[in-house]
């Protein structure tokens, strides 16, 4: 069986499915897993009494390569979820019987001008825990890339970086971009929003190039700017910050307003929780006049010599998402910019309100909250945060 060679972080080779002891399974939500063409005929050929009765259970939609979907069970969840928390069909018949979708989730495979690059989305809980949790920076490995049953290596995603710059070396100028990107976002002199605020000139500075068609100047400015940011030009900028709270409220209660409504259990629960946490009855409410006070004071004594948390977490969403461009979209480096600030205030908002409900920093909470809201954002509403 041939290999090829993959780019992905440390923590990828230590994830492993914990199962029926996650707290929130992938498998019980009402999600419709794509299948892929080898699986469904796999399925189509089992000869046995169970083959009409799993069918049953799929609707043909031949969108290539995807071949059909699962129907969702009226109470919710995998039609082939079982009682203990397992997949019959892996029961039953193997791993090999997995369709494609279930056999890589939570990972994602991402394809970039011939070259594969692996990472964890965070709507699962054990993902969460491996990424948020290392107290090292997160860095890049090279591995190799096992075919899936089919014998080909399927990416759920495709960067294409001609789309954003008519360039010759656009694959070039999109890794350059990226790893001034980690590089701003892994400067621990600085906190995280100071990191946010530095990465904001960045991009803009980038996006003007952009508009003012000068990309043949993007990788020397880019060089530059990394030279200046060690040579603690930015030193200044730091102390000249407010100790207050950089959050836009307004855009952070509407979109969690939103993402109440799409029903997710433990959203459901811990989002009230988080409120609360921070004095607010609900998310359609208004900040009380001590809330930025309340706001500081919880985010200081929780998250004091914690903050490479936040720092993970935005990194992962860098690498997951084709930071400062885009897998799923074209849109602008600075929108996308914009999408990666405001989730960034949307999950600290969370994680600070609920240590303030709890009165301490809980690790369990905190896993099962990120994961809810990753889900909910990821599977309900996708580009939500990326506005006009």
């Amino acid at each position: 069986m041939s290999y090829v060679k993959v780019l992905q972080p440390e923590y990828f080779k230590r994830f492993k499915c914990i199962s029926s002891k996650c707290k929130s399974n992938c498998c019980s939500h009402n999600w419709q897993i794509r299948i892929d063409k080898s699986t469904y005929e796999k399925y189509a050929s089992i000869d046995d009494d169970s083959r009409d009765e799993l069918l049953s259970n799929i609707k043909v939609v031949t969108e290539d390569p995807f071949m059909a979907l699962t129907i969702p069970r009226i109470t919710g969840g995998c039609p082939f979820f079982t009682e203990q928390g397992l997949c019959c069909l892996q029961l039953k018949y193997g791993f090999d019987y997995l369709c494609r979708t279930c056999m890589i989730h939570p990972r994602s495979i991402s394809y970039i001008d011939g070259e594969f690059e692996t990472y964890l989305d965070l709507s699962c809980e054990e993902a969460v825990r491996l990424v948020l949790f290392g107290k090292e920076p997160i860095r890049l490995e090279e591995s190799v890339l096992e075919p899936d049953g089919s014998g080909n290596i399927i990416p759920n995603r495709m960067l294409v970086a001609e789309k954003y710059t008519s360039a010759a070396n656009a694959t070039e100028i999109f890794k350059t971009l990226r790893n001034a990107t980690l590089v701003i976002l892994q400067s621990r002199q600085y906190s995280v929003r100071v990191r946010m605020l530095i990465l904001c000139l960045f991009i803009q500075q980038i996006e003007e190039l952009f508009t003012a068609t000068r990309d043949s100047m993007v990788i020397r400015f880019t060089e530059g700017f990394i030279e200046v940011l060690h040579a603690g030009t930015y030193d200044s900028l730091a102390a000249q910050m407010p100790g207050g709270v950089d959050i836009d409220m307004d855009l952070v209660l509407d979109i969690l307003s939103e993402m109440q409504s799409k029903n997710d259990k433990w959203l459901n629960i811990y989002l009230p929780r988080a409120l609360e946490g921070l004095g607010m009855p609900s998310a359609d409410s208004q900040p009380p006049e001590d809330f930025y006070e309340n706001y500081k004071s919880c985010y200081d004594t929780y998250f004091a010599g914690k903050e490479y948390i936040f720092e993970n977490y935005l990194v992962n969403h860098v690498l997951l998402e084709g930071f400062p461009f885009n897998y799923d979209k074209e849109t602008g480096v600075m929108k996308n910019y914009a999408d990666l600030l405001a989730k960034y205030n949307l999950v600290e908002f969370l994680m600070t309100g609920l240590c303030g409900y709890i009165k301490k920093f809980n690790r369990r909470d905190i896993i099962d909250c990120v994961a809810a809201f990753s889900r909910c954002y990821g599977h309900s509403l996708k580009g939500y945060l990326v506005m006009d």
